[in-house]
């Protein structure tokens, strides 16, 4: 990635986080703490962690702000700094921060390069986006007609993020993952 300064957001941290086992229940009690002193900083734009895997005790944490300085406050405050001493005592490593603008986000895993050519990634945003579109302004127009054109556009936008986000990216990724990995020349 080029420098994020450069760049117009929102951004997308992605931290792996690998705990010593058997402290996941304090892993998690400080992960509730950090997320709920990130919540009020400017430009916040939510928080999602999954458990890599079963057992495994890696976490990935995914963050997103609006902007870049927004970002860099967060990062570089005293109470995150203070929070990531608290976290010294039970993370097995160092995390693994991946900072993204856009859409890359979506393409590569976590703590991957994002290698793919754009493209690649316009072409299966276009086929999630599509028909998604037309999915939520079906579903949702009895319900948001009488509402202004700003506030369909709106719950439109948010009903196309979500879907995108959390169940047709990562499907559509998961289905493309071979044709995606093919190297420009298609081999």
């Amino acid at each position: 990635m080029t420098d994020p300064a450069s760049e117009s957001g929102p951004f997308t941290v992605v931290v792996t986080w690998r705990v010593r086992q058997g402290c996941e229940v304090e892993f998690e009690a400080w992960r509730r703490e950090i997320s709920a002193a990130a919540l009020p900083f400017p430009g916040h734009m939510g928080i999602v962690v999954n458990p890599a895997g079963v057992n495994s005790g890696e976490y990935v944490v995914v963050f997103r702000f609006d902007t870049y300085p927004h970002l860099r406050a967060w990062m570089e405050s005293d109470i995150r700094r203070d929070l990531l001493k608290k976290a010294e005592t039970f993370r097995e490593t160092e995390p693994d921060y991946r900072i993204e603008s856009g859409l890359e986000y979506w393409f590569a895993p976590p703590g991957a390069p994002a290698s793919l050519p754009r493209w690649k990634m316009a072409l299966v945003t276009v086929h999630g986006v599509w028909p998604v579109s037309l999915l939520i302004q079906w579903l949702l127009h009895p319900f948001i007609r009488n509402l202004s054109l700003m506030l369909q556009a709106l719950i439109i936008a948010v009903g196309i993020v979500t879907l995108l986000t959390w169940i047709v990216m990562p499907l559509l990724v998961r289905i493309l993952r071979p044709w995606l990995k093919l190297n420009p020349h298609g081999r």
